[in-house]
């Protein structure tokens, strides 16, 4: 059971949220849009868990970016959790279509800013632990899932290369991997623009401690590797990320497999699967 915009608009006293227009619907959660409100409702129970938690998350990071961020009120109803925002101004940057060279490389360097500032925020800024003593336990634990439920659905020799491709990363170079705050989703649908400008980031319910390549991982799946190398000059470390980017981006598919089968989407269960078989 989820709440209904009835419900939403019955108890804030705010009938305009009844012509809310549905603008995403996400894995996590239904997002709609009133003109000024985005609401979302999650899809299923830990859903409500993570909008939650990204509240407290945004609070903590509150004036402490170079580009604004939502600041996210949940709310809980009698059928369920709602979470709610002001819109930011601007539109999801989907892609790059249109952009001159100047552009693209003003976008680069605000980009590069903020993920900057992000990444050296002292690690307690969360004020969560910094639970992972085993940095690679998580990736353990995916391989586990992905052993068990995802290779038997693969073709031998796409299973054998996926699973190579792990069993490299979890050995590593013998040196430790950074820790930071990350946002965890840097995609590009989270990433807002207006006349060009970003005007906003959004999404935070992936920000945890983390790897730092895992969020160029996620900004180069959508907006290609030629945005990454735009970055060099104002995020100094990107070369030596490269392989660990290039391992995150292999997993992006696996977890789509994941969640198709653990929610019964067959929708991004089959989208997952065919990104895996096409490389």
């Amino acid at each position: 059971m989820r709440p209904s915009l009835d419900e939403i608009a019955s108890a804030l006293g705010r009938p305009e949220i009844l012509s809310a227009v549905i603008i995403d619907t996400g894995q996590n959660n239904l997002v709609f849009d009133t003109g000024d409100l985005i609401i979302r409702i999650p899809r299923y129970d830990g859903a409500c868990l993570d909008l939650e938690r990204e509240t407290k998350v945004l609070a903590a990071l509150a004036g402490r970016l170079p580009l604004p961020i939502p600041s996210v009120n949940v709310i809980t109803l009698v059928s369920g959790t709602v979470a709610m925002h002001r819109k930011l101004p601007g539109t999801p940057l989907l892609d790059l279509a249109g952009m001159d060279d100047t552009r693209r490389q003003q976008l680069a360097d605000t980009l590069a800013g903020f993920l900057r500032v992000l990444h050296t925020l002292p690690l307690d800024t969360l004020g969560e632990p910094d639970a992972a003593v085993d940095p690679q336990a998580e990736w353990h634990e995916l391989l586990a899932d992905v052993d068990e439920k995802v290779l038997p659905l693969l073709p031998i020799d796409i299973a054998a290369a996926i699973r190579g491709r792990f069993e490299q990363f979890l050995v590593g170079d013998g040196h430790p991997r950074a820790r930071a705050i990350i946002h965890g989703d840097f995609g590009a649908g989270n990433i807002l623009v207006e006349d060009g400008q970003v005007s906003g980031v959004i999404d935070f319910a992936g920000c945890a401690i983390g790897d730092p390549a895992y969020d160029l991982a996620s900004l180069s799946a959508g907006l290609g590797d030629d945005l990454l190398a735009l970055m060099r000059p104002s995020l100094p470390g990107i070369d030596a990320m490269q392989d660990r980017i290039r391992f995150y981006r292999s997993t992006f598919p696996l977890l789509d497999v994941l969640f198709g089968l653990k929610h019964d989407d067959d929708g991004v269960l089959k989208a997952g699967l065919e990104a895996l078989r096409r490389g």
